[in-house]
């Protein structure tokens, strides 16, 4: 293409766009999913100017219009197709992608979230995000919603079983390759309320089974306005309408443009119109306070729009079309690899005998499951430390049978392991790394641990539920005053965002009394939360806390830590009782617990030892992970989290209440702890 010739076609793209762009005060109205300009017939205007100034042929107007193919008449009432829905036929050549990789979709922040995973979740940069949302900053805030560019990510994440379809098909298609599947690009869109799969398939020319296995974690019978989904935009299967065509008859209400004058308000014009600022606010949703000269829709009268011929499926055929893809299935015979770095081969060390204790707990949790007459065949696998080792236990034939896996620590294997359980829909266990990243387009990537920005917004939250009513005092060591938990700044803007006052009470490597009673000044109630995680804290303040708490009975005191102090529980705990200490953390298992004490008797009397003194401890985690997966599998198949992923509430040490990132994203494990030191001598585990 010459250079001439290409700006011709930038011309040309620029005045399409100016066209449309020529009726922006024109109401809308979604019907049947599909999103309308509702456009009223001006003087001596016909089909070929209005389809020209809205871009659409005569025949798309008179499809939505049967009574426009014998005229139009003045002030007539047209449904008019918004550049939203793609009404290409199979066969055509449109540029839908094009226009779409330019435009944005919503997304509706959650807690926890960043702008860094919110851009790896859609495959743009944080610059592109920050740029589609003028004036935003890094400290976003949960329930916000951002704009994210539209752009095509590649994923590993063929999110489907064997090729089943409760529809008949236009043509013969055949299943995507698993590479197919993992180069192709997606379509986000963002469900509006009313909308169903139906409505959403007809408008990217895909069929539901497409979206159903893009988006495993989507329910056919639970759209969420403002929840995301992805659109294959290469299409492999197609819905046959089922039913016979039907008639579809919709109240329209007909609007007149207003101008707003000096000093109106949305209540003065509601009010001049008679109708309710509820009303005018539902016609003008993109209005939220109004000004002189701003022009806003007035809702006038309500007209009859009866649209035929409109194919639709059922409910209940998109339910079972759901069922089939992810069958649902009691099974007796389990298959569970563990592929771990015990190097064998090499001198010991302690990472490879905590790896083997963690295995030896899941083993523990396999005789239980045997024991209720379950069969599980378990392949254990050593790493050794080697990528190249991973690839051949991937490729020795019998690992595409396998149910479960247990992945190593390694980012990279991971990713090796990750990629081949979405090419054969096995469930991957995420027990050691954090950071990866595969949970975020993998459906079949369970992480256990939750990430710290999770752990850190959802310690926050529950921070201010227990102790709003305190007088909440951070102890910062001044001597080490860059040394701030990263979880402190997101705890005083949760603080702060709850009107919540907080002071600083400063000391110089050891706290004192003087410092303690200058900053509580006779406060009835306080909580002590230090800004430093470091393990020497401990030390350099609880002697002056317990002092001041002999000294001062009127005052309620209660000293908030962090996960790295649970390694110290037992040189400090008489403090931490004293204290009232509350400490945050992924995982616990009390001493005292009776399944505890039961589960170390059977650990020594099976391998003649005991568990290493550890946080968390291995063959705790082992036997918490193996029991909670292998019981869900035995119950439901391997696509058990499609239909029951119930929380654990008997677990050894970690608990599980895995909740998806996404509509077709891994699970991460928002389950955590508040371990309670009560004055009573006695050590609760708060899970809510």
């Amino acid at each position: 293409m010459n250079i001439k010739f290409s700006v011709i076609i930038a011309t040309l793209c620029c005045a399409a766009y100016t066209a449309v762009a020529e009726v922006p005060n024109v109401p809308k109205k979604t019907i049947n999913g599909k999103e309308f300009y509702l456009y009223k017939v001006a003087r001596s205007e016909g089909l070929y100017a209005i389809s020209n100034k809205f871009e659409v042929s005569q025949e798309e107007i008179i499809k939505y219009n049967p009574s426009a193919k014998n005229g139009l008449k003045l002030d007539q009432i047209l449904l008019i197709p918004t550049t939203r829905n793609d009404n290409a036929t199979v066969g055509e050549e449109e540029s839908r992608t094009d226009t779409e990789s330019t435009s944005t979709f919503r997304h509706t922040i959650k807690r926890g979230e960043s702008l860094y995973s919110i851009s790896k979740m859609y495959g743009v940069t944080i610059n592109a995000i920050l740029e589609a949302n003028p004036g935003t900053t890094q400290n976003i805030k949960a329930g916000a919603i951002l704009n994210i560019p539209q752009k095509g990510q590649k994923t590993s994440t063929p999110t489907a079983s064997a090729p089943t379809s409760a529809t008949r098909r236009e043509e013969p298609v055949t299943t995507p390759t698993s590479a197919e599947t993992a180069n192709g690009d997606y379509t986000f869109h963002t469900i509006t309320r009313g909308e169903t799969l139906y409505n959403i398939a007809r408008r990217y020319d895909c069929g539901i089974e497409d979206i159903l296995r893009a988006n495993p974690g989507l329910k056919p019978d639970k759209l969420y306005d403002g929840s995301v989904i992805r659109i294959p935009q290469k299409a492999a299967y197609k819905d046959e309408p089922i039913l016979e065509q039907v008639s579809d008859t919709t109240s329209v209400t007909q609007y007149v443009t207003y101008t707003v004058k000096r000093k109106e308000t949305l209540y003065s014009i509601a009010k001049k119109f008679k109708i309710s600022v509820e009303t005018l606010k539902q016609a003008n949703p993109d209005i939220r306070t109004v000004k002189k000269g701003d022009k806003i829709n007035i809702p006038e009268q309500k007209v009859e729009i009866t649209s035929r011929n409109v194919p639709t499926v059922t409910d209940e055929q998109i339910n079972d079309l759901y069922t089939r893809i992810y069958e649902r299935k009691n099974t007796k015979h389990i298959n569970a690899a563990v592929i771990l770095p015990f190097m064998l081969q090499h001198k010991p060390d302690i990472k490879a005998a905590l790896y083997t204790e963690y295995y030896q707990g899941f083993l523990l949790a396999v005789d239980s499951l045997k024991r209720q007459g379950f069969s599980v065949n378990v392949y254990a696998y050593d790493t050794e430390g080697s990528l190249n080792k991973v690839r051949n236990i991937l490729n020795n034939g019998v690992m595409s049978s396998m149910d479960l896996i247990i992945a190593p620590d390694n980012d990279e294997m991971i990713d090796l392991i990750a990629d081949f359980s979405a090419q054969y829909n096995i469930n991957v266990v995420n027990t050691f790394s954090i950071k990866n990243e595969k949970v975020n387009t993998n459906a079949r990537v369970f992480q256990t641990n939750i990430p710290h920005s999770y752990l850190y917004a959802e310690t926050a939250e529950r921070f201010v539920k227990l102790f709003y009513n305190r007088e909440v005092i951070f102890l910062s060591n001044t001597a080490d005053s860059s040394d701030v938990y990263d979880f402190i700044p997101l705890l005083q803007a949760e603080l702060t965002n709850n009107s919540i006052a907080y002071r600083t009470c400063s000391y110089n490597n050891i706290l004192s009394q003087a410092e303690l009673a200058a900053t509580v000044n006779n406060a009835a109630s306080v909580i002590f939360v230090p800004t430093s995680n470091k393990q020497q804290v401990p030390d350099a303040i609880l002697s002056s806390l317990t002092t001041f708490v002999d000294s001062n009975p009127q005052c309620k005191v209660s000293l908030f830590g962090f996960p790295s102090w649970l390694v110290q529980a037992n040189s400090h705990l008489n403090e931490f009782y004293k204290l009232d200490t509350y400490i945050f953390s992924r995982f616990y298992a009390d001493p005292g617990d009776p399944k505890k004490l039961s589960f170390d008797l059977k650990f020594n009397y099976w391998y003649n030892d005991e568990m290493m003194k550890a946080s968390p401890q291995y063959g705790l985690l082992g036997f918490d992970t193996g029991l909670y997966f292998l019981q869900a599998i035995a119950k439901n198949g391997k696509n058990f989290s499609n239909y029951d992923l119930t929380p654990s509430g008997n677990a050894l040490q970690t608990d599980f209440e895995f909740e998806r990132i996404n509509n077709w994203s891994g699970f991460i494990n928002k389950s955590f702890y508040f371990i309670h030191f009560t004055p009573y001598m006695t050590t609760d585990k708060i899970k809510e």
